[in-house]
């Protein structure tokens, strides 16, 4: 039977000989609060979402560019024969025969957006427009050019892409891709560096907003002049893109500030989810919509990015067509997150004036 007195003293003895030893503890209630807390907890369920969210559009993009739907074509020629190629070139879906009453009147369809190449079975003669759609005319070429096509043509570029960037990727590498990278983090670190993070009044609102705006047209100069630089987006082309990329930037980093006011760190996925892990994606280019998939087709033309990326190459290549929607779309994008920090700007002013009234009639 072991002495009770004797296994006191022993462990007395063990504490002091080692007086560095620090004796287990069992976690309290409060320790397991605090690593559950709530931040932590939208933190890690925020990231699962991201990544399945991410996932899913890798996986929904993978089918692109395999199955165009309804791509535009004007087609100019006897009635017979447009009809007869109609039926052909609409099967499943695939294009959408334009019928042209003139050579003229089809080359109008292309650069008002409305048509991405011509045919013309005058004088057998494809008139492909690589500025509205790489893919089109690739695969058009390839059909007509096949050995077991009926009709032979030639092929002319009447709206190609600028030499300096042939494929058009490197404009999409400027924009929307830096314009969305650029914006977001901005968003995030003036949400976060600002003391108080919400705004104390309407006029603090405002003077975030403005500082936001300069921010935005500073950072889509620099992108501009890189195209310029870099890729010959030059004269009228290079204000085109500061433009449409300060509308981009702004949306982004207003945005990205708005939410992270309003919600916390929890809130940057608001904005980071539909403008960089769906919006990038979505960005019609190399190619239209109508050669994605069915949600960005659907989805696409109403994200900033898609609505920028549209408007930039109707701005750059195509002066007829009209960008109306495209600056609705951003319209929207920017006013949301500045309608909210306005209107937190306004409640805080409110809650103030209304303690400070208070305080006096406490007195």
């Amino acid at each position: 039977m072991a002495n009770p007195q004797l296994s006191s003293r022993y462990s007395t003895a063990s504490k002091d000989a080692w007086p560095g030893l620090v004796q287990p503890t069992r976690p309290s209630s409060a320790s397991w609060r605090t690593l559950v807390s709530m931040p932590i907890l939208v933190g890690m369920l925020g990231g699962l979402v991201a990544t399945l969210f991410f996932y899913w559009v890798a996986v929904e993009g993978s089918a692109v560019p395999q199955h165009p739907h309804k791509v535009p074509i004007a087609v100019v020629g006897p009635p017979a024969a447009v009809a007869h190629l109609a039926a052909g070139l609409e099967r499943g879906a695939s294009f959408k025969v334009l019928a042209g009453t003139s050579d003229r009147r089809a080359i109008g369809l292309v650069e008002e957006r409305k048509a991405d190449a011509v045919l013309d079975l005058y004088s057998h003669q494809l008139q492909t427009a690589p500025a509205a759609s790489t893919l089109t005319s690739i695969v058009l070429e390839q059909m007509f050019s096949s050995p077991t096509s009926t009709l032979h043509v030639s092929v002319v570029a009447v709206a190609p892409l600028t030499p300096g960037d042939p494929n058009g990727m490197g404009l999409m590498l400027f924009l929307p891709l830096a314009s969305v990278l650029g914006g977001l983090p901005g968003g995030l670190a003036l949400a976060l560096l600002t003391r108080p993070r919400k705004p104390v009044s309407l006029a603090d609102a405002g003077s975030r907003l403005l500082r936001t705006i300069v921010y935005s047209g500073l950072i889509a100069l620099c992108i501009a002049s890189l195209a310029d630089w870099i890729l010959g987006y030059g004269g009228g082309q290079m204000l085109t893109i500061w433009g449409w990329a300060t509308l981009l930037v702004c949306a982004c980093a207003a945005c990205a500030e708005a939410f992270v006011v309003a919600l916390g760190t929890a809130g940057f996925l608001l904005a980071a989810l539909p403008l960089l892990f769906f919006g990038i994606p979505s960005a019609p280019w190399p190619a239209p919509w109508n050669w994605q998939s069915s949600v960005f087709r659907v989805l696409g033309p109403y994200d900033a990015v898609g609505a920028t990326a549209d408007g930039m190459r109707n701005g750059i290549f195509f002066g007829p067509a009209s960008d109306i929607k495209d600056l609705l779309v951003l319209a929207v994008w920017v006013l949301v997150p500045v309608l909210l920090m306005l209107g937190l700007g306004v409640l805080r002013q409110g809650s103030k004036q209304q303690a400070t009234r208070a305080a006096l009639a406490s007195r």
